[in-house]
């Protein structure tokens, strides 16, 4: 099943991946699925090469730069060494990439042990920090980094506003308290297990900087500020406006892009409720 149908299985898609179980399971039962024989077909499917080629290049095109489950650590891909002549029979050019390097770890967010035949499905692959790797280890989660669902609102972080109050007293950072909620489209029980197993809102609150400087930049940078930088926007010194949110705010501003830097999501969310950006 796995030769004849490989291509297909590379590019499931996550809605996809039950009925391919059932398929599957309708072979050999993922309880009955020993760890020999998982490794001996994980090995088959060439995943240590996938992992440290093709996966690496696909996912640099990505720009996934940050943990798919708290956001909070660095995962990138470098470039480390480069072809020094050409090769026509293997395809290589001078100057092309050799080897790649990452401080990222691939989650399976179907477990390879119960469902090898998904070990190098591009779609199953979740790049994350080491630590949450470990803390999801082959436990299922109740999001995917490649929703098809174009409503992605399942999460938000909350700056509690009695904090803000407090802080404005005291001026000491550590009054801050933030949590994760569950936004329009999720829910309690999927953001209760996030922060349970990631430990989301003790990351969270040890970065309290960060709150305190967009608390200041929103009494310092009022509207004039920004219409000022908008028309330095308008005279192309900027290249649009969200570029002047991006600068204010210390990160990408648009929901889509908060895999591409630490912190993103935490950040945008603060941001958007102490409306510096839209």
């Amino acid at each position: 099943m796995i030769i004849n149908k490989y291509d297909i299985i590379q590019r499931l898609k996550p809605s996809e991946f039950d009925i391919w179980k059932d398929k599957f399971d309708s072979i050999i039962p993922s309880s009955k699925i020993t760890t020999k024989f998982y490794n001996t077909i994980v090995d088959k499917m060439g995943y240590s090469g996938f992992r440290q080629g093709e996966y690496l290049r696909f996912a640099q095109e990505l720009q996934i730069k940050s943990c798919a489950y708290c956001n909070a650590q660095l995962t990138t891909i470098a470039d480390v060494e480069f072809y020094k002549r050409s090769n026509k029979k293997k395809g290589q050019l001078k100057g092309d990439v050799r080897t790649r390097y990452a401080t990222l770890e691939l989650d399976h967010f179907i477990a390879k042990s119960e469902y090898p035949f998904l070990a190098t499905s591009f779609f199953n692959l979740i790049p994350s920090c080491a630590y949450c790797n470990k803390s999801k280890s082959a436990n299922s989660v109740g999001f995917h980094l490649y929703s098809e669902d174009e409503n992605l609102d399942f999460f938000e972080f909350f700056l509690k506003p009695e904090s803000i109050q407090k802080y404005w007293s005291s001026k000491k950072n550590s009054d801050l308290e933030v949590e994760l909620k569950s936004g329009k489209n999720g829910n309690d029980l999927l953001t209760q297990d996030l922060v349970k197993r990631f430990h989301i809102n003790g990351i969270y609150n040890t970065q309290k900087d960060i709150i305190e400087d967009l608390l200041h930049k929103r009494e310092a940078y009022r509207n004039a500020y920004k219409k000022g930088l908008t028309t330095l926007a308008n005279r192309s010194i900027f290249p649009d406006e969200a570029m002047i949110d991006r600068l204010l705010i210390g990160t990408y501003t648009k929901k889509e892009e908060i895999h591409k830097r630490p912190l993103t999501k935490f950040t945008q969310d603060i941001a958007r409720q102490l409306k510096l950006i839209p």
